[in-house]
C-alpha cells in the first residue's frame, strides 16, 4: 500500500510541476524564437515591397505607333515647308499627350515609361523648334533625317524597356 501511496504522490507532484511549467512558460523557447523570426521576416518583406510595373500591350502599341509617326514627320522636315507640316505637328503632339496621360494613369510604378516619354517628347519638341525657327534649308539637306534616326533610337530604348517589364499580371 505504501508503494501505491508513493506512486500516487509522484503522479500528483508530476501533474503539479507540469501544470506550473505550462502556466509559467507555455511554449518552449525555441518555438517562440521561430515564430518571432517568421513575423519579423514577413514584416520586412511586406514593408519593402517594390512596385512592379507590368508590360502593357497598349503602351507597346502607343510607343511603336508614335515612333513611326514622329520619325516620318521629322524626316519630312527636310523636304516640306513649315506651313505644310503644321497639321501633322499638331497631330503628333496630340498623340504624345494621349500616350503620356495614359501612362500617368497607370500610377507611380510606371514612372520609368513616363520619364522616357518626356525625354522623347523633348527631343521632338527641339526638332520642331529648329524646324520652325530655321526652316529646312539652313541646317543642311539631311539634318532632320539624322534627327529622326536619333529620335528612333530613343523610341527603341523605350520599347525595349517596355518589353523587359514583367508580363505576369
Amino acid at each position: 500500500m505504501a508503494d501505491l501511496e508513493s506512486a500516487h504522490q509522484k503522479i500528483i507532484a508530476f501533474r503539479k510541476r507540469r501544470h506550473w511549467e505550462q502556466v509559467r512558460d507555455p511554449l518552449p523557447r525555441y518555438i517562440f524564437s521561430i515564430v518571432a523570426a517568421m513575423l519579423l521576416t514577413s514584416a520586412l518583406l511586406t514593408s519593402c515591397a517594390i512596385p512592379i510595373s507590368y508590360r502593357g500591350a497598349v503602351t507597346y502599341k502607343n510607343l511603336t505607333d508614335l515612333k513611326a509617326e514622329a520619325m516620318t514627320l521629322v524626316e519630312s522636315f527636310d523636304t516640306r515647308p513649315v506651313a505644310q507640316n503644321e497639321a501633322a505637328i499638331e497631330n503628333v503632339t496630340l498623340e504624345f499627350r494621349k500616350a503620356l496621360e495614359y501612362e500617368k494613369g497607370k500610377g507611380k510604378s510606371n514612372n520609368d515609361t513616363i520619364e522616357q516619354l518626356n525625354k522623347i517628347q523633348g527631343l521632338l519638341n527641339d526638332d520642331i523648334k529648329d524646324y520652325r525657327e530655321n526652316g529646312n534649308a539652313t541646317l543642311g539637306p539631311k539634318y532632320f533625317q539624322e534627327a529622326a534616326k536619333t529620335l528612333g533610337q530613343a523610341f527603341d530604348i523605350a520599347i525595349a524597356t517596355e518589353n523587359l517589364k514583367n508580363r505576369d499580371k
